[in-house]
């Protein structure tokens, strides 16, 4: 599963963190100075914006519609309403109208790269995954885009659930140009090369895993897959008894019973 979402919107509470109002000192009808208390709707309606995601994020979604609803009254042209309605609806399975509501934000800010990753992970939570490869592509390719290999770390594991491996592998290679020790990445790539049959460059990215990393047991269900394919079935038993006494319940050690090594 491909977990963006709530990363991109977090990262938002960054630029959100603003009191709503502005102070001005004047006396009607002459340049005498008094002050007053003067709301700037848009700095109050980035305020609701963050009180919505906080309360997202805390699982509260009555607040959370009702400072979106807020936001949203005082100025609805402000970049963030849509993204964060989508993620609402999102939130509550709604997903018509979080697609709606995502289609709706690219609309009135197309270079807008966090609702880019963040459409395209709904797309491919949803297995629309060739509309998902388009959105993160865009994200990419955006001159404003600042987390580049996020957007290609989702795009390749959204390949990998779709099983495109050469798609997942060109993508993964591409975030560990940029960040060389993302480790979903990393066994990402490992597992399009096995897939794709590359069995010495899956066994070299999984050397790589376990030179910045603890062995999991997403790592050792890859070494087995290898070495079973390489034919070194004594080494590829080792390892599933590791696999098996260290991780008893895992999905891994689930996968590897059912493959019946």
């Amino acid at each position: 599963m491909i977990k963006r979402q709530q990363i991109a919107f977090l990262a938002l509470l960054g630029w959100v963190g603003l009191s709503g109002c502005v102070t001005q000192e004047f006396v009607a009808g002459s340049d005498e100075i008094i002050q007053e208390r003067v709301i700037n709707k848009k700095e109050a309606a980035l305020a609701r914006l963050k009180l919505a995601l906080e309360y997202l994020k805390t699982g509260n979604t009555a607040q959370a519609q009702l400072n979106l609803e807020r936001a949203e009254k005082l100025d609805d042209s402000v970049d963030g309403i849509y993204s964060s309605y989508a993620y609402y609806y999102q939130t509550v399975g709604e997903t018509a109208l979080a697609d709606k509501a995502y289609l709706q934000a690219l609309e009135d800010f197309p270079d807008n790269f966090n609702t880019r990753n963040n459409y395209g992970a709904f797309l491919c939570d949803n297995r629309r995954y060739e509309e998902a490869e388009k959105q993160f592509v865009l994200a990419i390719e955006s001159p404003l885009n600042t987390q580049t290999a996020n957007s290609y770390e989702n795009a390749g594991l959204c390949a990998l659930r779709d099983q495109k491996w050469q798609r997942a592998k060109t993508h993964l290679s591409a975030v560990l140009r940029y960040e060389s020790i993302r480790a979903r990445s990393i066994l990402g790539l490992a597992k399009a090369n096995l897939e794709l049959g590359l069995l010495n460059d899956a066994a070299q990215q999984l050397r790589n895993y376990r030179r910045i990393y603890s062995q999991t047991s997403e790592s050792l269900w890859l070494a087995i897959q290898i070495e079973q394919q390489r034919g070194s079935v004594d080494i590829a038993k080792q390892l599933a008894r590791v696999l098996i006494q260290k991780y008893p319940n895992s999905a891994a050690t689930k996968a590897y019973f059912s493959k019946e090594f």
